[in-house]
């Protein structure tokens, strides 16, 4: 730029210096110009030298080009103090028209000058200062008022070319400074444009105000993708199958506006593998006039296929392939809400495998899957294309299968139960796993998807207590039920806190001498709405809510309590349930009534059923033995009614047997109850235990079991069961927290009138 302007200024002062020398030609200053002109010459020729013969050895490049500044600088003082000199030669010898043309020349250097050096300020102010300073000398030698009044204003002339100067020197640094940063910014998006077509699968697109594919400037070259399918001409609606989100394109592109990451499936040649891409763009407008869409596309068949694998996952069952839980709940939502054919049956179906801890107990997990999967197949098999078959959860499976009438319904079902029945082969071995059913039918009345699934839960547990293998159907009377179970349930946490419930007590009576021989307790709960209710209403409930521990280990704390009030030699049974057996807390409470009481242990006799040890049964005898250890006495009840009665007498030593009330009832008018009777009685006395028969009812009962040697009878030809308060006219009772009453005579045998109903509620078992 410096050696640029060096010859632009060497040709203006040589042009200028030649006018002045003209000029004044023939003046007595004449002679004077010719010696400056020629110092101009040679000013000018040192000015050119300089530029172009800097030393080579000046490295780098900075410091030569400061070189180049440092003599330009230089060069223009020395014109400056040669142009300052003219004035002292010209002003004295030339007229005042001569001193018009010379100050018009210098004025003219002067802002010449400065214009064309502006950008190297130091050189300026030193071409400009030395000019001004002569004329301004010059005008005040000459002793004229109107000169110096000049020289004032080339004074403020001079300052004002300075501050023009440094004003158009900063504006020129600002310029140069902002295109340089235009410069690195664009350099810098060319490498980050670069690196992008590089490392990513993107690529830009453009359409015309048809929506037809344009090429712009920043289009990549060499995407795979892109050149297969986007090509100039082509409508960008016809590149994507139609769905969803071809739709939202087009509705935005005719609307004219912006979309953002559309999941759009690429057209494929047949045959061809899926193509997904993801789809930006938004439309461009220039001076408010609509010229097309512009936007970025990805492709997205990777995470696409990983989406839709995950989706997959969580809606369908990975063992099975079946729909999950999640999957059945939708379709339910929209079969309750789609209307019903007329005379058309439409069902929930649910399922559970009756034998599948069975078979993965003993085959093992895998077979369990494998049986799952043969399931999942005859399930598929049995329903059609548009039946819903999901499974649930384990061995759970639910269908929504709809029939033209209730006829082909019960058929589908009748022939579901069988197939499910038949034998499966689990790698050889044989698996016999049938499937209990529970059905409930759509109705215009129930919109409630969750009711459905409740009432199809409950015609499944109906269908379990009925027998396995087989459906039933949900009624009304099912809900009613599940209602009276929920709030009996809820009752019954409330009962134990608010002491409800109460201990009955059935006198067991020496077959010989009709003498009170010990009590059987009986559990009743008081409640206070319903009254007295019996143990076959909520015992099975306590079971199934797990509130029969607490309420097992609560009755043998009260009938201990109430033994301190009978004589030492009156016994008392109580029954223990199949899950109070096996309480850690059993064995601490019996020890813990028995010492708090101070009653003798073997006083308690526990009543165990043949369903306690057929569950757990080494466990089971374990504790029982652990119990008699104590010194507690051990009776089977409800002798004869089980499937091992007789192994059981082998495996642990009974002090009691008690034939069961159902082989009793029947002593007059069937000879096989009565021969049962002897059997039982003669094996109790060849293993050396007691014997005791309940349900007795009558006096020929009572003869015949006393006549074939019956140890002690129990049933209303006795007693019913009572509170012990109102048994004190078959026993002496000890000082209780009643009234002091003088005790009355105590008969040997207390007969029921005969309108009085027999108890035959359950037992706390």
């Amino acid at each position: 730029m410096v050696r640029r302007i060096t010859f632009v200024m060497i040709l203006a002062n040589l042009m200028n210096a030649c006018i002045v020398v003209i000029c004044f030609h023939g003046t007595v200053a004449s002679d004077l110009l010719y010696v400056w002109g020629a110092a101009i010459l040679v000013s000018s020729m040192v000015s050119v030298g300089t530029q172009f013969f800097i030393p080579r050895d000046m490295d780098p490049l900075d410091q030569r080009s400061q070189a180049a500044l440092d003599n330009f600088t230089r060069g223009s003082l020395l014109n400056g103090i040669l142009w300052g000199i003219v004035p002292f030669i010209v002003m004295n010898a030339a007229a005042p028209q001569g001193q018009m043309i010379l100050g018009v020349i210098v004025a003219g250097m002067m802002f010449a000058g400065t214009f064309l050096m502006a950008r190297t300020p130091a050189a300026a102010i030193s071409f400009l200062l030395p000019v001004g300073a002569g004329v301004v000398a010059a005008m005040q030698l000459l002793n004229d008022q109107t000169y110096q009044f000049i020289s004032l204003l080339t004074l403020a002339y001079v300052c004002a070319l300075v501050l023009a100067v440094s004003w158009s020197y900063k504006q020129f640094v600002e310029q140069h400074l902002s295109e340089c940063a235009v410069t690195e910014q664009s350099q810098l998006i060319g490498l980050l444009l670069r690196d992008f077509e590089e490392s990513t699968s993107d690529w830009l697109w453009q359409t015309n105000t048809d929506g037809q594919l344009q090429d712009i400037p920043l289009v990549f070259e060499g995407l795979k993708g892109a050149d297969s399918v986007m090509r100039k001409g082509d409508p960008l609606l016809e590149l994507f199958m139609e769905d969803e989100a071809h739709y939202v394109l087009k509705t935005s592109l005719m609307r004219r506006q912006a979309f953002r990451d559309l999941a759009l499936q690429v057209k494929t040649p047949e045959g061809g593998q899926e193509c997904w891409w993801s789809v930006t763009g938004k439309p461009i407008f220039e001076n408010g006039k609509f010229r097309g869409f512009r936007g970025v596309a990805t492709d997205i068949t990777q995470s696409k296929e990983i989406e839709d694998r995950i989706a997959y996952m969580a809606h369908y069952d990975g063992l099975t392939g079946l729909p999950n839980r999640i999957t059945m709940q939708e379709h339910l939502e929209k079969a309750v809400r789609m209307p019903l054919p007329p005379k058309a049956s439409r069902a929930l179906v649910w399922m559970d495998l009756d034998n599948f801890k069975w078979v993965n107990d003993t085959l093992g997990h895998p077979a369990g899957d494998e049986l799952l999967r043969q399931v999942s197949g005859r399930l598929t098999g049995v329903c059609r294309d548009e039946d819903v078959v999901s499974r649930i959860s384990g061995d759970e499976f639910a269908l929504i299968v709809e029939r033209p009438d209730w006829e082909q319904l019960e058929d589908f079902l009748d022939d579901l139960v069988e197939r499910m029945s038949e034998p499966y082969d689990i790698w050889g071995s044989t698996a016999n796993c049938s499937a209990s059913v529970g059905v409930r039918l759509f109705d215009s009345f129930t919109q409630d998807a969750r009711a459905l699934l409740k009432h199809a839960d409950l015609a499944l547990y109906q269908a379990k207590k009925l027998g396995k293998g087989n459906w039933c159907m949900f009624t009304d009377e099912l809900d009613e039920k599940a209602r009276a179970r929920q709030q009996v349930e809820t009752d019954l946490h409330r009962a134990l806190d608010n002491q409800e419930l109460r201990v009955f007590f059935q006198p067991v009576v020496d077959a010989e001498t009709l003498e009170v021989s010990g009590f059987e307790t009986l559990l009743r709960w008081e409640h206070p709405t319903r009254g007295l209710v019996y143990p076959g209403e909520f015992i099975e409930h306590a079971e199934d809510i797990g509130l029969i521990t607490r309420i097992g280990d609560w009755v043998i704390r009260a009938a201990m309590a109430e033994a301190r009030r009978l004589p030492d030699h009156i016994g008392i049974s109580v029954n223990i349930s199949p899950l109070q057996i096996h309480s850690q807390s059993l064995v601490p409470t019996i020890m813990q009534a028995i010492a708090a009481n101070n009653i003798a242990p073997e006083r308690l006799e526990l009543e165990i059923t043949e369903s306690v040890l057929m569950s757990d049964t080494e466990f089971t005898l374990q504790r029982l033995h652990q119990i008699k250890k104590i010194g507690v006495r051990i009776a089977l009840d409800d002798f004869g009614t089980g499937f091992s009665s007789l192994s059981y007498l082998r495996s642990f030593p009974f002090d009691k047997i008690k034939i069961d009330k159902s082989f009793i009832s029947d002593l007059e008018s069937r000879a096989d109850n009565r021969a049962i009777a002897i059997a039982t009685l003669e094996l109790a006395r060849s293993l050396g235990m007691s014997c005791t028969a309940e349900g007795v009812e009558t006096g020929y009962q009572s003869d015949f079991l006393r006549e074939n040697g019956c140890d002690n009878l129990q049933g209303f030809f006795i007693s019913r069961a009572q509170p012990l308060d109102k048994l004190g006219h078959l026993v002496e009772l000890k000082d209780s927290d009643a009234a002091q009453v003088a005790p009355a005579p105590r008969p040997k045998l207390r007969i029921v009138e005969p309108d009085e109903t027999p108890d035959r509620t359950a037992k706390v078992s």
